[in-house]
């Protein structure tokens, strides 16, 4: 796990809580440059901050995703809103990579920060779910995702660096796997989507091998045969966070559910730190979450599909 040693400046965002305050704050900061993208946004105070953001002189570029469930429509009538307000706006390009959709949340200021979020910037992520996010004053990680926001802006290829990011479809499986199997101890895992069958395979065999396992989700139909392998259902809030900690030392914060449409056909970014400070914050709010849960069972995993 030597990658995910080091990340300068790294601070948890938690939702509800914290609000547009993070997102804000950042886009204040902007001397030069805003670089965004945007799977859905309808919160008129962050809009607001871009609009000011360009009004003082900074050049706001903001990637809108061409397609997401329900919001088709209203993205397509966000981008014009956008340029009304002297945002450089544009639709990501087909890839000949195969990507289904782009679905990343992230935002990139100047070459010095990035946020990397699990939610994105609409009244009900920001008011109403569990959701995470890190906000990186970095600037190796911040030009990495620059480096990624302009491939996909001009439609170039990109190759991933050796960094503590897990970018899909490049190689977000093989991290979030060796994560998960890194475990010694525990393993928490914060996600409504929890369906690819590798991940469910090592997650069974981990607690076959005596780690605890708890997963905080919405599937409810698995044969629970293995002790210490437990699924819930969260209770207070909506769950909309993609989230593992690991051995609350080590976590993942990003866009990507576990599963397979996540890791392999979508543009999600992630990153894993070992950073045992803001891992034992994760932790609280899951066991927080988990006191606030009715036991479940987790659900079949999706069936093999033949490419």
């Amino acid at each position: 796990m030597n990658a995910y040693n080091h990340v300068q400046k790294l601070s948890l965002i938690i939702q509800p809580g914290d609000s547009f305050f993070p997102i804000v704050d950042a886009i204040d900061s902007a001397k030069q440059n805003i670089k965004m993208t945007i799977f859905r946004m309808d919160d008129p105070i962050v809009r607001d901050a871009l609009r000011l953001a360009v009004t003082r002189g900074a050049q706001v570029q903001a990637l809108v995703a061409p397609t997401s469930k329900g919001w088709t429509s209203k993205n397509k009538k966000l981008v014009d809103e956008l340029s009304a307000l002297g945002v450089e706006v544009r639709v990501p390009r087909p890839r000949k990579e195969r990507i289904k959709r782009y679905h990343y949340k992230m935002m990139m200021i100047d070459n010095t920060q990035s946020l990397i979020l699990t939610f994105n910037p609409t009244q009900d992520n920001l008011h109403y779910a569990r959701d995470f996010g890190v906000s990186i004053k970095d600037e190796e990680i911040t030009s990495e995702l620059n480096r990624l926001f302009d491939a996909d802006w001009y439609g170039d290829k990109f190759d991933p660096r050796d960094l503590p990011l897990a970018i899909s479809p490049f190689n977000s499986r093989k991290k979030l796997l060796e994560l998960i199997s890194s475990a010694e101890r525990t393993i928490q895992i914060l996600d409504g989507k929890v369906r690819d069958q590798q991940c469910l395979s090592l997650l069974l065999r981990k607690a076959a091998a005596g780690c605890s396992v708890r997963i905080i989700g919405r599937n409810t139909e698995y044969n629970e045969v293995v002790p210490h392998f437990q699924i819930r259902p969260l209770a207070r809030f909506r769950l909309h966070a993609k989230c593992v900690v690991v051995d609350s030392t080590r976590f993942f914060v990003g866009s990507q559910n576990l599963r397979r449409q996540s890791l392999d056909e979508r543009r999600e970014v992630g990153i894993i730190v070992e950073d045992e400070a803001t891992s034992r914050k994760i932790s609280r709010v899951f066991d927080e979450d988990w006191d606030n849960t009715t036991a479940l069972r987790l659900a079949e995993p999706e069936p093999t599909v033949k490419a």
